[in-house]
């Protein structure tokens, strides 16, 4: 028993001396300081401090360039989406039974979602020009690996008793899936779907820095110029348009799931 204990209490110091050595690797691998972050605040508050006021007069070209944004989201979400879709069913272990086609199909969603919408954004700018469309290929490219991870993850928490019983009845592998898998999955589809459109509406934001349209691309500008209070307009739109997204879609998702509970 004290053999145990001393083991248990061995492998406890163990994992905690090497907590401490990877966040001391960590913190010295990014000359992480706090010192000087306490001596740049009177800085930040210096920069915030000629933000104010807001400079407005260039309000409606920001207020388009926000509306293009959110275009480029919608898009982007939906073709990553629909892409998204059918093939996680190929990459579900309860659905496919072809370990070939499994791997591939995770191969290329796990491609897919590892390379930022960044990178993404700088190969489609090179391949397509400047301007938004090379952004919704960007955030398409994105949301296809993400959304189609995580669809086909709740694909396989399905209950297998309904697909047994629907098996039972002689439906082909096809039936199984309309009317056995998709509605146990349908919620949860919705969810991850409006959470992509609120994560690529702040995401198309960032795709300006690289030329791929939206109001990122005047935010950049208005910062590389130093027009602070420009930066402070185009900051207070972008917060708005995000809260105004997240309200939207927590609004549609309450809708469909009081339409889900009265089916």
């Amino acid at each position: 028993m004290a053999k145990l204990v001393f083991k248990s209490r061995y492998r406890k110091l163990l994992i905690g001396l090497a907590i401490i050595v990877i966040y001391y690797w960590s913190i010295s691998g990014t000359d992480t300081n706090p010192i000087n972050f306490i001596e740049g605040i009177p800085f930040m508050i210096d920069f915030v401090s000629r933000m104010f006021p807001p400079d407005v007069s260039n309000l409606g070209k920001f207020l388009l360039k926000a509306l293009e944004t959110l275009q480029m989201a919608i898009i982007g979400s939906t073709l990553g989406a629909l892409i998204a879709l059918p093939l996680s069913f190929l990459a579900a272990r309860n659905v496919t039974s072809n370990r070939f086609i499994y791997h591939v199909v995770r191969g290329v969603f796990d491609t897919c979602r590892g390379i930022n919408e960044i990178v993404w954004g700088l190969i489609f700018v090179s391949m397509v020009g400047l301007g938004p469309f090379p952004g919704v290929l960007a955030l398409a490219a994105h949301v296809t690996g993400a959304l189609g991870r995580y669809f086909s993850e709740a694909i396989e928490t399905v209950d297998p008793e309904i697909i047994k019983a629907i098996v039972s009845t002689g439906a082909n592998k096809f039936q199984v899936i309309v009317r056995g898998i998709f509605p146990q999955v349908k919620p949860l589809f919705i969810n991850y779907a409006f959470y992509y459109l609120e994560n690529n509406f702040r995401a198309a934001t960032v795709l300006g820095l690289v030329g791929a349209g939206g109001i990122g691309m005047e935010l950049i500008t208005s910062m590389r110029l130093f027009r602070n209070q420009e930066v402070l307009t185009i900051l207070i739109i972008m917060v708005l348009g995000v809260a105004a997204i997240d309200r939207f879609s927590a609004y549609v998702r309450k809708k469909i799931i009081r339409i889900e509970r009265l089916e």
